[in-house]
């Protein structure tokens, strides 16, 4: 059996996507080389499989259905962000929201396109995997816009469910940053365009840890009675803070990809740390 499974495959590009940096002010740098992450572990995967007999049907489609789609969506998911913010028009607020929605509705489109299987994923059915996902069954679904021609490394709907998966987060995406440019027209906004209200603290910790804080409080209901807005509640630091979270709902799906003992690092070292300081305090 080789020795770089593929839950070591997923396992590093998930370690691999957390480790890089962060702070560019545009986010272009680390959408680049996230892709280039993507591509080393898709062809990590497809190395795999060349030399490795699958035990039975079951964990083939396993592979096909859950292991591939996710890193081949997370790939295909930085690709069109790549697309988006290169794009993104920056002469108007107005022509920004509209580029958004025009992103919107061309990833909706394509779940128009395939409602079938759409719902199939959507509804946690089983019962077509053997036909969905072994490699068996390629040629009775061949479409030449949803399939990737690797006999060894495709199955007839592997793609289109990556792509939908990564779809789904491109959506995410973009009605967050609708969002957040309704919330930037009720700032107060200088002449130059700097929001006017500051303070003289400075966030000096890790942007992703103000994040991870960010939804810690969303969470726990502790503002407005459990109502608040996410753009507001990061508005409202970014002003405090005097930082900047152009990108904060991509840093949420990296936060959520974590190994469970590392989601809430910062928020476990805060609690270290207020301990450690309630027992200096008691000892004075």
């Amino acid at each position: 059996m080789a020795k770089n499974t593929p839950e070591k495959i997923v396992e590093k590009l998930k370690d691999n996507l957390q480790k890089v940096d962060r702070n560019e002010s545009l986010d272009l740098l680390f959408i680049e080389r996230a892709i280039g992450i993507c591509s080393s572990a898709l062809l990590e995967l497809r190395e795999f499989v060349n030399q490795y007999n699958f035990k039975d049907k079951e964990e083939e489609i396993h592979f096909f259905k859950v292991t591939k789609p996710y890193v081949l969506g997370e790939y295909l998911f930085h690709s069109k962000l790549f697309e988006i913010e290169a794009k993104q028009p920056v002469t108007s607020i107005k022509a920004r929201k509209k580029y958004l929605k025009r992103m919107i509705s061309e990833a909706q489109y394509f779940f128009d396109e395939n409602p079938e299987f759409y719902h199939y994923y959507r509804s946690g059915s089983e019962h077509l995997d053997d036909k969905y996902f072994a490699r068996t069954n390629i040629s009775c679904y061949f479409n030449c816009h949803h399939y990737i021609v690797d006999p060894c490394f495709s199955t007839s709907h592997d793609y289109t469910l990556s792509a939908i998966k990564a779809y789904e987060k491109v959506i995410d995406y973009c009605k967050n940053e609708v969002n957040n440019l309704k919330l930037l027209k009720r700032l107060p906004v200088a002449p130059d365009g700097s929001i006017q209200f500051r303070t003289n603290l400075t966030w000096t910790e890790k942007k992703r840890a103000l994040i991870e804080l960010i939804y810690a409080i969303l969470s726990s209901g502790a503002v407005n009675n459990g109502k608040a807005d996410i753009n507001e509640m990061v508005r409202a630091f970014e002003i405090v803070f005097n930082i900047k979270l152009p990108r904060f709902y991509h840093v949420w799906f990296e936060i959520r990809s974590r190994k469970p003992d590392k989601r809430t690092w910062f928020i476990d070292l805060m609690k270290k740390c207020l301990l450690k300081r309630m027992d200096d305090a008691d000892e004075e």
